[in-house]
């Protein structure tokens, strides 16, 4: 079993940051009575360095 801390993270690549943010698009199940994620947008935003892009690296910290 691997652990939490050695599983691939999103991160930047111009600061190295965790932090990304992603745009999606959710819709309201009716049955559940909670938000369910539809689809996400390509663009990725980082919220340490605010870079923006349509790509992220993955890393193992």
């Amino acid at each position: 079993m691997v652990e939490p801390e050695q599983m691939p993270k999103p991160c930047c690549s111009n600061c190295g940051s965790a932090d990304i943010l992603r745009d999606a698009y959710a819709c309201w199940d009716v049955d559940t009575q909670q938000w369910v994620l539809h689809s996400c947008y390509d663009d990725y935003r980082r919220e340490t360095c605010d870079a923006q892009s349509k790509h992220v690296g993955f890393s193992v910290r």
